[in-house]
């Protein structure tokens, strides 16, 4: 008898546990559900996402310790909506127009780098460069740039220290920094053999 009230005894415990392990998680994803998010859309926070702690009547307060009159939230700051932020990369792009260094600068080290011979041009190479300098052909490609969408780049404008000329130049010097020289050198290799080829067996030889 005290063997089947021990083995009751140790089923309700556990049936417990279960229960409370259920309702524990249960509560855990509706708070996860009901967080609301924003995405500053005007301002210093320009693109920075806040999670709201708590509001009144007259404010919206921020986990970061921000807030907001409730009146112009809606003109200031954008909902986030599940996982997808309304301005994507806003954030870093307000950096680099702001002038500010989002990573921490490495400490500089001495680094000793082996010093490599240019390799030796073969006698042909030599002849061909040399044949090559009076005659100029122009060459035209296209390469694909990493640049914001006009809505971004708009908006910097509105809220960016920097002016439209200075934007652009921050804008194409973060372009060009991006282009991986390696690629662009294998790319151009490709192209120019297309048109060498072309230019060579007849295409272009009216040009000759």
């Amino acid at each position: 008898m005290k063997v089947i009230q021990s083995s009751m005894n140790w089923i309700k415990k556990q049936f417990s546990k279960k229960e409370y392990n259920y309702q524990n998680t249960q509560t855990m994803e509706l708070v996860k559900d009901t967080v609301i998010k924003y995405q500053w859309k005007k301002g210093d926070n320009f693109g920075k996402v806040v999670e709201v702690k708590d509001s009144d009547g007259e404010f919206t307060y921020f986990t970061d310790g921000s807030q907001i009159f409730n009146n112009v939230l809606s003109e200031f700051l954008e909902k986030v909506e599940g996982d997808q932020l309304p301005f994507p990369g806003a954030q870093s792009l307000n950096d680099i127009a702001a002038g500010i260094q989002t990573k921490q600068t490495p400490t500089k080290k001495e680094v000793v780098k082996e010093v490599q011979a240019e390799p030796e041009k073969s006698a042909l190479e030599e002849l061909v460069a040399k044949l090559s300098k009076k005659n100029m052909e122009p060459f035209q490609t296209t390469i694909n740039l990493n640049i914001p969408n006009r809505q971004i780049f708009d908006m910097l404008i509105d809220n960016a220290d920097e002016d439209r000329e200075n934007l652009i130049k921050t804008i194409a010097a973060v372009a060009v920094s991006q282009i991986e020289i390696n690629k662009l050198q294998e790319y151009l290799t490709e192209q120019v053999t297309i048109f060498i080829n072309n230019y060579y067996n007849g295409e272009n030889n009216n040009n000759v």
